[in-house]
């Protein structure tokens, strides 16, 4: 197996991975922009392959000996350190800046968003951020509760640069 490998047409619904130990924050960055990435501290080779096999996961890692596996199907050797470059990288060679969706899934454990009234979190929030704000976004598996406060600017410009190719 080559060091890049990633199949040349997925459809979006197919565009899929798993990230290895080394790259945690790549996860949180594709998970931002909406793709489908599992990544735990904890997984070894073993169950990143296994997992890969049975869900059609793109293994991203950077580790070349976990690609060299006879058992991969899918994988791709991140090669930078950088994690915005990473996000980059992985954009490039799956030719997915288009099929972005962001802050689709959970940031923290990959779980779909789902709109939620302020009446069913209200308990839940911070007194100013009751006070100042009114749409909310949870996760449906974590129950992480999302809004657009003061950094959802930055991420917003981050991710408009990430779909120009900047």
């Amino acid at each position: 197996m080559t060091d890049n490998f990633v199949p040349e047409s997925r459809p979006q619904a197919e565009l899929r991975f798993i990230a290895d130990v080394h790259l945690g924050r790549l996860a949180k960055y594709l998970r931002m922009c909406g793709f489908d990435t599992l990544f735990q501290q904890d997984y070894d080779d073993r169950e990143i392959i296994e997992l890969s096999a049975k869900e059609g996961r793109i293994i991203l890692t950077r580790d070349k000996d976990l690609l060299r596996s006879k058992k991969v199907r899918q994988g791709h050797l991140v090669h930078s350190d950088a994690p915005l470059e990473q996000i980059r990288e992985i954009l490039d060679v799956c030719r997915a800046a288009e099929r972005i969706r962001p802050f689709t899934r959970c940031m923290e454990c990959n779980g779909v968003m789902e709109h939620v009234g302020k009446e069913e979190i209200i308990d839940r929030l911070m007194p100013l951020t009751r006070d100042y704000y009114d749409e909310f976004k949870r996760c449906g598996t974590c129950g992480r509760i999302y809004w657009e406060g003061s950094h959802f600017a930055r991420m917003k410009t981050f991710i408009m640069d990430l779909k120009s190719g900047k």
